[in-house]
């Protein structure tokens, strides 16, 4: 398995969901610029560990867990990477060496974030993997998947020292990972049937699953609202619309899907230096 094939596993286009979130997490705390080398050596530690490693853990067991469902997903064939059995045991061991490695840095984190960070690796795993297998257990698949989109806010948050974290703020994130996370399996929903998978997406069905997207955006809006204004409210109308258009053009959600990571792309980036506004002296 070359190298391009590896990334291309660890979705990089996705990479700034983790990635992002942790940042967010890191501003949110306060100004970077106060504190110590030893802390910020630390962050950029986790900063690089939210790019390919993360990533790679995340999709990595996923793909390996999945593949008796993605084999009759076309959205992995035209869209993604289908692993072969055949390569499963080298993924594993590659994922297996980036964990570790990344792991050690536990010690050196407060400790409030290294339990952030130990609950990001077991999630990321065990959300695919057997024996819990969380995203074909629904609720547990999108409890599961918002936690770990979300934890590492937490664990760029306490990394930096500060312990007076939001938990509002945190549960609007979960409801926001939540509703990405059903929209993102809505185009799954025939595939998943197919294969036998259940989650939240298939027990609802796709109407039904939209909604619940509507509901999980709207709250998580207003909670951004509550916290950052009217930007992030305008932002929400824009989530809100396409799981609207989405309802009214069902032959539309993988096309819609498409457009995911650009939109999420530009509301972590305006989150961000919307924090960056507000917790920074610039």
């Amino acid at each position: 398995m070359n190298v391009k094939r590896l990334i291309n596993i660890s979705r990089p286009r996705f990479w700034i969901y983790v990635l992002g979130t942790f940042l967010v997490g890191v501003v949110a705390a306060g100004d970077p610029r106060l504190l110590d080398i030893e802390t910020l050596i630390i962050l950029g530690v986790l900063c690089l560990f939210f790019t390919y490693p993360a990533n790679i853990l995340i999709y990595g067991v996923n793909d390996i867990y999945d593949y008796e469902t993605d084999k009759h997903n076309p959205k992995k064939i035209e869209y993604e990477e289908l692993i072969e059995p055949k390569h499963h045991k080298f993924l594993s061991r590659h994922m297996l060496i980036w964990t570790v490695l990344t792991a050690l840095i536990n010690f050196f984190l407060p400790w409030q974030s290294a339990i952030a960070f130990t609950i990001f690796i077991l999630f990321s795993i065990y959300y695919s993997a057997t024996p819990i297998r969380a995203k074909t257990k629904p609720p547990l698949d999108i409890i599961f998947s918002s936690v770990i989109y979300i934890s590492p806010a937490v664990v760029g948050f306490f990394a930096t020292g500060n312990t007076n974290i939001s938990w509002l703020g945190v549960l609007g994130g979960l409801l926001w990972a939540s509703a990405m996370q059903t929209y993102s399996a809505v185009p799954d929903i025939e595939a998943d049937t197919k294969g036998g998978v259940r989650t939240l997406a298939t027990v609802l069905g796709h109407q039904g699953a939209l909604r619940f997207c509507l509901i999980a955006y709207g709250v998580a809006t207003y909670i951004g609202y509550l916290h950052l204004g009217v930007i992030p409210l305008l932002l929400g109308l824009i989530y809100l619309a396409m799981v609207v258009y989405t309802i009214l053009h069902p032959n539309k959600s993988f096309w819609m899907y498409k457009k995911f990571p650009l939109v999420n792309t530009v509301f972590g980036m305006t989150l961000f230096f919307l924090l960056v506004n507000k917790f920074l002296a610039i």
